[in-house]
């Protein structure tokens, strides 16, 4: 019998286009988890419907929305964001409610699943899945369909019940995640991410994303742990099956991987880059988010180099130890410095820096800069001002009154990334300098400092520019600078200028 849900919307809420807002651009790429709810549900519905919409492919994705809720007529509707995207969040699950009062909203991915207490009080959803979604997320459907209403008692959700927020037991991960069918692509026009980049700095509309693994060990502070503490691996037969499937059907063959921490175990990701250097030829691997830096040996920088791979991201965050201990993230940074000097020599690589730490002080985030400049092959080194959100571990340890609480709020609506001339609006300005030692004049002087050692460093640049010339095209070229400068209009004139 098909199930009384027969058409789900699913909604990937980033920052709105409209607003031109470098982020609604800068780190968009496709719906991938949507992908994979969609395809999960029907392999155990056939008959059900989806429709997947991106709000970052729209320049009025409210408009877009309501035909869709005209024509489609969903019964179910799914809101996923990170948490950057939060207010745009709240206001599209609002304006959904508004027009179909009675279909079931639920939320997921990042944003639902660490602030699902606020969204469910505010009524902005009727239930929050928290964590990883597929099981969870059929089963939602399952009980819909046979209740006929939104169901409280599911495992891995949070509801709201007699006006209080309840919590269910926690689901546990899946543990095969090689039964997890593969996301659906079919969903989704690929043409539509025309003019669009992602985190990697490829085009959106010439490649596919690919997760091989889910979960990561380390419990850093500013990360979103949405698929938990152990790593579940796909089989090597089972990513590059997913690959090839994509190289067939659709000609791409630039690929973007988006696990949490890629290279763990170092083993099982040692003969997947194996598998891809002897089954797919010619492909071009992008590694933009979770690379353990000083988990990189020698083996397995010459595997990624095998395999095709151009362009890696590698986060540091801070030179300080002390502090390295403070945000969990543990880096050997002797073995860190050495995997970036060779990595940064043979890909296009990204290096990710954050200042404005609780606690750090002004030499320690300056040593943090003095560490970038000792890499002058990385192509585009990037230093973030750190962001609070609420309920994030920092946001416990700072403990903000009401005031600290509404700046850190406004904080979360800002880019992340320091332009030279712009306002910081940093949280530490609203805290006392025993907790938060640097202020907004320091971060200013520490933005000259780097801009004028790291990132405009004529070395810098020149060195980079050795390791674009071994994958990328002239016109390649000046499109990573447009996106590194955030020009459009940079040219090969302004290119020569700064090579001299």
């Amino acid at each position: 019998m098909a199930p009384m849900v027969r058409r789900i919307l699913l909604v990937d809420v980033d920052l709105p286009a409209s607003d031109g807002n470098e982020m609604s651009v800068y780190y968009t790429h496709h719906p991938i988890g949507l992908l994979y709810l969609a395809s999960s549900v029907k392999a155990r519905f056939p008959e059900t419907e989806f429709r997947v919409f991106h709000t970052a492919t729209s320049t009025k994705p409210l408009d877009d929305i309501k035909d869709i809720l005209n024509t489609f007529e969903p019964e179910l509707v799914g809101l996923r964001a990170l948490s950057i995207a939060k207010q745009f969040f709240n206001e599209t699950a609002v304006f959904i409610k508004s027009l179909r009062p009675l279909v079931p909203v639920i939320g997921g991915g990042p944003y639902p699943s660490v602030s699902y207490a606020e969204l469910l009080s505010g009524g902005f959803i009727d239930m929050a899945v928290i964590g990883e979604g597929e099981a969870t997320f059929i089963e939602i459907v399952s009980k819909i369909s046979d209740r006929g209403t939104c169901p409280n008692d599911i495992d891995g959700t949070a509801v709201l019940k007699n006006g209080l927020v309840k919590v269910n037991t926690a689901r546990k991960p899946i543990e095969d995640v090689d039964k997890i069918p593969f996301p659906d692509y079919s969903l989704i026009h690929i043409s539509d991410y025309s003019g669009i980049e992602n985190h990697a700095l490829q085009k959106s509309s010439e490649c596919a994303f690919i997760l091989s693994s889910r979960g990561c060990p380390y419990a850093c502070f500013y990360c979103h742990q949405l698929f938990g503490r152990k790593i579940r691996r796909r089989s090597a037969a089972n990513v590059v099956a997913e690959m090839r499937a994509h190289v067939d059907l659709r000609g791409i063959h630039n690929f973007v991987f988006l696990d949490d921490v890629f290279n763990l175990p170092a083993d099982a990701a040692k003969s997947l880059l194996r598998l891809i250097a002897v089954e797919l030829p010619g492909v071009k691997l992008n590694f933009p988010n979770g690379l353990r830096t000083d988990r990189l040996d020698d083996e397995l920088i010459d595997l990624f180099s095998a395999a095709g791979t151009v362009e890696m991201a590698l986060a540091i965050e801070t030179a300080t130890p002390r502090l390295q201990r403070l945000i969990g993230k543990n880096l050997d940074l002797v073995k860190a410095e050495k995997a970036i000097e060779e990595a940064t020599r043979r890909f296009i690589t990204r290096l990710f820096f954050i200042v404005g730490f609780p606690g750090e002080t002004f030499d320690e985030a300056l040593n943090t800069i003095r560490m970038a400049a000792r890499f002058p092959y990385a192509a585009q080194p990037m230093l973030s001002v750190l962001r609070i959100y609420q309920n994030s571990p920092f946001y416990q340890q700072l403990r903000p009154d009401e005031a600290q609480a509404r700046a850190i709020a406004e904080q979360e609506k800002k880019q992340l990334h320091l332009e030279m001339f712009d306002e910081v609006n940093f949280y530490g300005d609203f805290f006392p300098a025993d907790k938060v030692p640097l202020k907004s004049p320091d971060l200013k002087e520490l933005l000259y400092l780097w801009m004028r050692d790291v990132f405009i460093n004529p070395e810098r640049i020149k060195k980079s520019h050795s390791v674009l010339l071994k994958h990328l095209d002239g016109e390649q070229i000046l499109e990573f600078y447009r996106s590194v400068f955030n020009k459009p209009a940079f040219s090969s004139k302004e290119l020569e200028k700064l090579l001299r």
